[in-house]
């Protein structure tokens, strides 16, 4: 849409943001000459009756609030289709990115958003509002450290129940309540409990539940206490603690009753914020944050009314001597300031205005690649400034660092000049659509649509999903992806798009000869069991499953019984059922070395070395996860610096063996072990 101007009055600059069902740009208001941020509903969502409701209903709400820490909704329209919200521009960025940036807030930093966010929603509630959607990503926080909340699009109105179904869960996983999670009636206290786990982030770096899967996340919303925080940071206090377990209380009826009280619960803790909210006359009431209400003050009595008096004709100011003439006075006081100011400005021209006029030259620095800090005290270094021409979205440069400066380095300017930098945003990162269960053709919509590429598409065979449907996807839903990048499909087929193979007879083979035997055929090695057979030939095939002569599709896996008598391998019984020749022996038994063994109940013991290089900034948190015939375990978890890399041993039971990486709770990569 960049260039469009909507309504002819709101020219269209440049994207800024997205969301599920709307798009954000940076406009113009051509009218009042003012930037603002234009809220446009998506293409795909404008002929969807519940959509277009949903988004007019988010105008309406922030429309009927007007407080200093809400985002300001000014304009409201459709044109040829194109639904739109106008708001206020707020020049800063998110509490989710400023959390990533910095790792950890400060308890005064966390306790002062947490303040003026409580303002907010005490606003909201008593205009009979409740945002339902409290979470890092709706907090934006200004150049000048004022907190905005936005995004109202799933609030509905205290007293309008009806909007909450039983069964439908609504809000950020992570984020919502217990009483979201169950899919009831919201009120005050679900917008306290997310703003809990809002502060809890803050101070932490981290949310208190996480899971594999939504769901995970929800039921432990429902059932596991709050870790404690102070577990995690000793430095915090512990009445700051007390005050996040009560707004994160299971029941509604346990947490704060309102916002002002949550407010005064953080006042007490005694942390300095530098935030002062206050209310009017002295009494509670509307929340002022950092500002205070226009209050009717009444007129002055009419006694009381400043009165000036003539005096009397003939009447003395003073008796005795005769006073000066205010005129001289008057005179000889400003030519003395006259004569001050010109020897003053006499001195700072001599002193001065040579460097002004005949500044030094000096060389402008290579500041590319740098952070803005790290810039800018380079250029005061030789006399220079900066300023930030822009920002940009990048792959190859961090978020942060300057990518290209105006005068180039080198040049020869004079002392004074502004270095003008392009500064880098990072990449440009996109939540990855759920496409689970979703016919192939319109997951691959979705995806393009988001702007990412489909990779690989795995055929699998799963009888409970229908046939070309996606049974999962790598990375997983609600995690985030540079644009461009792929996600790659597991997608359901029947059996019978794979060719079926008759089994053939090995019994009586040497083990090796009948594993290759297997591979021509187009199938797979399975499970390896041992048995000692003093009357068979070492290595010797004594039982297969499936038997000979069954017709079983491509790729099936063959599993073996040998002889372990006389090759110096200790024998393992294979579990019961298995087609057995003979009598059975019990023992314990390894086939293979290096990265494939044998393990307990016969599976594969694969083992692997995982490296993960911790992207730039902050200290992050790295867990490396094991999926396999065990389940699913932490194999390994710890905190690391910045740019620098991890490496650890690993170890899976079963051919199907994965293992995951996960950075600050987002998945990065799934691979299997090597062969």
């Amino acid at each position: 849409m960049e260039g469009e101007i909507l309504s002819n009055r709101y020219e269209i600059e440049e994207r800024i943001g997205e969301g599920g069902m709307a798009l954000v740009y940076r406009a113009k208001d051509r009218l009042l000459h003012r930037w603002v941020a234009v809220k446009v509903l998506r293409e795909q969502y404008a002929s969807d009756e519940d959509f277009v409701e949903r988004f007019r209903r988010e105008a309406q709400a922030a429309a009927s609030l007007s407080h200093p820490n809400v985002v300001n909704i000014y304009d409201v329209g459709e044109v040829k289709g194109t639904y739109y919200i106008v708001m206020e521009y707020v020049r800063g960025i998110n509490l989710k990115e400023l959390i990533r940036k910095e790792g950890r807030l400060s308890p005064e930093q966390s306790v002062g958003i947490a303040l003026q966010v409580a303002a907010a929603l005490g606003h909201a509630h008593r205009n009979h509002l409740v945002h339902r959607d409290i979470k890092p990503h709706n907090i934006l926080i200004t150049d000048e450290g004022r907190v905005k909340v936005t995004d109202f699009g799933i609030a509905r109105a205290a007293s309008a129940a009806s909007l909450t179904q039983t069964g439908l869960v609504i809000g950020s996983v992570h984020y919502f309540s217990p009483e979201q999670a169950r899919g009831r009636i919201t009120s005050e206290q679900s917008d306290i409990y997310s703003l809990g786990i809002v502060l809890y982030e803050m101070l932490t770096g981290k949310v208190p539940f996480t899971g594999e899967t939504p769901i995970a996340v929800a039921l432990q919303q429902l059932q596991e206490p709050v870790p404690s925080p102070r577990k995690l940071d000793p430095s915090i206090p512990k009445s700051l603690e007390d005050a996040i377990f009560k707004a994160l209380a299971k029941e509604p009826q346990e947490r704060f009753r309102s916002a002002e009280d949550f407010i005064q619960a953080l006042q007490r803790t005694g942390i300095e914020t530098g935030v002062s909210v206050a209310w009017a006359n002295g009494e509670p009431g509307e929340p002022l944050g950092t500002w205070e209400a226009t209050r009717m003050v009444p007129a002055a009595q009419s006694e009381e009314a400043t009165r000036v008096h003539e005096l009397e004709r003939g009447e003395t100011v003073s008796k005795g001597k005769r006073s000066r003439s205010p005129k001289g006075r008057r005179t000889r006081t400003f030519v003395i300031l006259f004569l001050i100011a010109f020897l003053g400005g006499l001195f700072w021209a001599i002193s001065y205005l040579p460097q002004l006029i005949f500044p030094e030259e000096v060389s402008v620095p290579d500041i590319t690649g740098m952070t803005l800090t790290e810039a800018r005290l380079t250029l005061e270094k030789r006399s220079l400034k900066m300023a930030v021409d822009k920002e940009v979205e990048t792959l190859d440069v961090p978020a942060g660092r300057v990518i290209r400066q105006d005068p180039a380095a080198n040049r020869r300017v004079k002392e004074g000049r502004t270095v003008w930098v392009v500064v880098s945003r990072g990449p440009h990162l996109i939540p990855v659509p759920d496409v689970v269960g979703l016919h192939i053709e319109e997951a691959r919509k979705r995806i393009t649509e988001a702007r990412l590429t489909v990779g690989v598409e795995t055929p699998v065979v799963e009888p409970t999903v229908l046939e070309d449907y996606v049974v999962s996807q790598s990375p997983q839903p609600e995690t985030f992806l540079a644009e461009g990048l792929a996600v790659d499909l597991m997608v359901s087929r029947k059996d019978a798009d794979r060719p079926l193979v008759v089994v053939p007879d090995l019994v009586g083979q040497p083990l090796e000869e009948a594993k290759a035997r297997v591979r021509r055929l187009g199938l797979v090695i399975g499970n390896v069991w041992s048995d000692v057979d003093q009357s068979l030939a070492p290595w010797e095939v004594i039982s297969q499953n499936p038997r000979p002569g069954e017709q079983v599709p491509q790729d099936s896996p063959i599993d073996f019984l040998f002889n372990s008598w006389g090759t110096g391998q200790p024998a393992q019984k294979p579990p019961e059922g298995f087609p057995t020749y003979g009598d059975e022996t019990t023992g314990n038994s390894a086939e293979g070395s290096g990265n494939l063994s044998m393990g307990a109940g016969g599976e594969h013991v694969r083992e692997a070395s995982v490296q993960v290089t911790v992207p730039p900034g902050p200290d992050q948190e790295v867990v490396v996860v094991v999926v396999d015939a065990l389940g699913a375990r932490e194999a390994y978890r710890g905190t690391h610096a910045g740019e620098t890399t991890v490496t650890r041993h690993v170890r899976g039971y079963g051919s199907e063996a994965r293992i995951q990486v996960y950075i600050d709770n987002f998945k990065v990569s799934e691979t299997g072990f090597p062969e």
